[in-house]
Order: C-alpha cells, then structure tokens, then sequence
C-alpha cells in the first residue's frame, strides 16, 4: 500500500470510527460535512484512499469497504435484559463489544444487550450471552424481541401482536406465554444476533 498524506490519513480514520459506531460506512456527503469541505472534494480524497489500496467502493451509496480490515463492527452493550421475567429497563452504555459486520444492516441503529435468565434456551439464547438488537419500533409477529413494559421493565420474547393484545412467548416449555395490554408494551427492538463469550 502506498503511503498516505495526512489529509488521506484523517479521513480513512473518519471513515473506520465512522463504521465502527453506525455499523455502515459513511456516504460521500458526510466525509464532506465532516471536513467541511464540498462532496467534490470528499470524491478526490476517497478515490486517493481507492487507489492507493486502502478502500473499495461500489455504485451505490455507502458502499465504501475497508481494505485490510476484519470484517466486525464494535457495538455498545447498553444494559442487561430478562430472558425471564422483566427486569429494570436499559442501562446506559458499559462496554464495546466486536460483532460480525453481517449482523448489522445499513441504515439501523444497532446495540447489544446482556441477557439474564433461561426463558429463551430452546432457540439457543442462555444466560450471559449478548443479543445484538437493531433499533426499531415494529417487528413481524414471531419475531424475537426486546421490549419494554409499563416503560421500566425489559423482556426478550417472540412477540405475537393480535387487535386486542400482546403475546409475550418464551422460548422454553416449563414457561407460559405473557398476555398483556398493547399500550403497556414497547418494542425496543429485533433481535439479529446472538454473541457467546467463554470465560
């Protein structure tokens, strides 16, 4: 790889931490707003950064792929969540952790959570695993979720949306779905992910 001007160096650092935060790369336009410069002038630093072997891009916008670099993202862990019953809703953020970039998907808003509990165990979600959560309002019924009740206490569950109530379904036999109004519950968000650390 050839070496790079210092310019070229900020902006390859902008667009790295830039992906690691957001989990997609940045668009022209933010390269431009980032170092006050016009979009024109965010193309000539980018195509230096192309053809110098640091970075490819496609057609399409936010298509800029990081050379060279593992393909992860670091997300936040922002609080523990019940794979049981409710618990305290989300905690600010503690810690990052590394997560296949093919869990996140361009445009969301993602993070993780700490699960506590074993009502999720017969679709492989046990206690002290992490679930990786895009950020979203709405999930398809069967969907796995992460949803808040009455605005302070937080579930993970298949969430089954009916005209009159919420079905709260665990993924385990010995327990019973919970059944509540639709105006106590939340979606925080969907579940793409599952991390497991050993140790």
């Amino acid at each position: 790889m050839k070496e790079l001007t210092e310019r070229q160096k900020k902006v390859l650092d902008f667009v790295l931490s830039y992906v690691d935060k957001h989990g997609y790369p940045p668009s022209v336009r933010d390269v431009a707003r980032a170092f006050r410069i016009t979009p024109r002038g965010a193309m000539i630093h980018l195509d230096a950064l192309e053809k110098k072997g640091y970075i490819t891009r496609g057609r399409k916008a936010r298509s800029i792929k990081i050379l060279g670099r593992s393909e992860s993202v670091r997300l936040p862990v922002v609080g523990t969540i019940a794979a049981g019953t409710a618990i305290e809703a989300i905690e600010n953020p503690t810690e990052l952790v590394e997560v296949p970039l093919s869990m996140v998907k361009s445009g969301f808003e993602h993070f993780l959570l700490r699960v506590k509990g074993d009502s999720m165990i017969e679709e492989h979600i046990v206690d002290r695993d992490y679930v990786v959560v895009r950020k979203q309002e709405f999930v398809e019924n069967g969907d796995i979720a992460a949803v808040l009740i009455d605005n302070n206490e937080s579930t993970l569950k298949r969430v089954y949306i009916e005209q009159d109530r919420v079905i709260l379904q665990p993924a385990n036999s010995k327990l019973k779905p919970i059944e509540i109004d639709p105006t106590r519950v939340k979606i925080i968000g969907r579940i793409v992910g599952v991390i497991r650390i050993y140790g």
